[in-house]
Parts: structure tokens; C-alpha cells; sequence
């Protein structure tokens, strides 16, 4: 006798739509007290490299923004980089990235370890997600 299971695939929809205006990103400071040296280093080595253009995003801790089957999905990596992204205006600060709305992919990502659980920036972000009433995971 042979079993066959229907075949179950699940069609995930991916659109770049920035974060809801009212979204406030918190400004927490990072629990693993190493890695801004360890993001620095990375960034200073690019820099002193004479890689880093102006047109180039390079981040640490930034909302990296997507919807993901009509859910948004926040994420803060470690360190990250973008190799061209629109400018923003004069005077505004940037607080998140959107991928294809903002610029570019995200080319690299780098998330170190964190030795507290629920100490990263990430978690910080799904749950403000949650109180909006907006369900981070996908």
C-alpha cells in the first residue's frame, strides 16, 4: 500500500512597501555591547579601502522593511549593506530601509550573537509591530 500526500505549496508574496507612518522605531540601545565596535571595524575597513561611495547605504541597527504575505516584516541587522539607494531629503533622517521602494537589494547581512535572550533589536521591533496590531511574522 502506498500513502501519497497532496502536494501543499504555499505561494509567498513578497512587496516592498515602506513602514505605516505612525510606526515608531525605538532607539534602544543594542544589548551586546561588542558589536557596534565590530560594525565599526567592518565599515572602517571599507572605508579605509576607499570602497564607500555616496551613493552606497552601509547600516547598523536600521529597520530593513518588507511585506511578506501581506504582513510587514521588520528587520534590525547588525550590519548591513546596500550598493545604491535614492537619497533622502535634506533634514530627514533615514530609520528604515525598503528594498526596490528606497533602492537596491540588500547585498549583505550580518547579524552577530547576542548573549541575552530577546536582546536583540529585532524582537524589540515585532513586538512594537505587535502593539500596532500588526502581525510581524509571515
Amino acid at each position: 500500500m502506498v500513502l501519497e500526500a497532496p502536494s501543499i505549496k504555499a505561494k509567498t508574496t513578497i512587496t516592498w512597501e515602506p513602514l505605516p507612518a505612525n510606526f515608531i522605531l525605538p532607539d534602544d540601545p543594542v544589548e551586546n555591547i561588542q558589536q557596534p565596535a565590530l560594525a565599526a571595524a567592518l565599515t572602517d575597513a571599507l572605508g579605509a579601502s576607499g570602497y564607500i561611495q555616496p551613493e552606497m547605504l552601509i547600516g547598523s541597527n536600521l529597520g530593513l522593511v518588507a511585506t511578506v504575505n501581506k504582513k510587514i516584516v521588520v528587520k534590525a541587522p547588525d550590519w548591513f549593506y546596500v550598493p545604491q539607494v535614492y537619497s533622502v531629503p535634506e533634514g530627514v533622517i533615514r530609520r528604515s530601509y525598503t528594498p526596490n521602494t528606497d533602492g537596491a537589494a540588500i547585498t549583505i547581512v550580518m547579524e552577530f550573537l547576542s548573549e541575552a535572550e530577546g536582546g536583540e533589536l529585532a524582537e524589540k521591533l515585532a513586538a512594537k509591530l505587535r502593539e500596532l496590531g500588526i502581525d510581524p511574522e509571515p
